[in-house]
This record gives C-alpha cells, structure tokens and sequence, in this order.
C-alpha cells in the first residue's frame, strides 16, 4: 500500500485494543518472569536450557515471536488483533507443551498465561461477532 496504517476497525473501540494491548504486556511480563524463575531455580524451560548448555538462540525467537506478533498486530493493524490474539494465545499453551514431562511447574505456570491470554482474545471475538 502507500505505507499508511490500516483504518482502525470499526466495530473496535480504542479501549477494546488497549485492553489487548495491556494482555500482551503482561503476558510479556509473566513470561518474561517464568523463565528467568526457572533458570534461577534450575528447571530451565525447553527455549532456554541449562545455563551450562544454553539453547540454540533461533530457541528464543518462539516465545518472542508468541508474544510479539500480537503486540505488533494491536499497534499497526488492529482489524486483525483478533485472531492473532487467538492464534498467539494457542501457540502459548502450546509451547508449554514440551515441558510437561520434564518440567510440569514451570509447564502449569506457561499454560496458566496461555489460559490467561486467551479469555480476553475470546471476549474480543464476541465483540467483534456482535458488532459486524
């Protein structure tokens, strides 16, 4: 296109995009502070490995790509932020998914954020269904 950002969605409010906005934050946030927790305690989660042998950094670009992609969606093209939201909520719960052998604590706590992620993604939805 022309380089211009896409035309806000009508049937979302500015206040709508900031409560997704204020989800990713802190989905960023929490986990941001569960993997720095889980290295701390020595369980590291699958994208980070023991600090002895640390995973490939491509690794790290999983969760950042998850939590990123929202956030870059409810800022530049919000009449997608929907369905990213839901897509980057069900990639989190998915990712928990290796450490659940291995690590079922720190596990628990990605899936909780997923869980977390996902309610407002689904309230989002609703909104846009009865709006359209």
């Amino acid at each position: 296109m022309n380089g211009e950002p896409a035309a806000p969605d009508p049937t979302m409010s500015d206040g709508w995009r900031t409560v997704a906005f204020i989800t990713w934050i802190a989905v960023f946030a929490s986990v941001l502070a569960v993997s720095i927790s889980s290295r701390t305690i020595g369980r590291p989660i699958w994208w980070l490995g023991p600090s002895s042998n640390p995973t490939p950094l491509y690794y790290l670009l999983i969760p950042v790509l998850i939590v990123g992609t929202p956030l870059y969606v409810i800022i530049q093209r919000p009449h997608r932020m929907v369905r990213v939201g839901l897509i980057g909520s069900l990639a989190l719960l998915v990712s928990a998914m290796p450490d659940f052998g291995s690590n079922p604590a720190i596990a628990i706590a990605i899936f909780t954020i997923g869980i977390a992620a996902l309610g407002p993604s689904i309230a989002l939805l609703q909104v846009q269904r009865k709006y359209r």
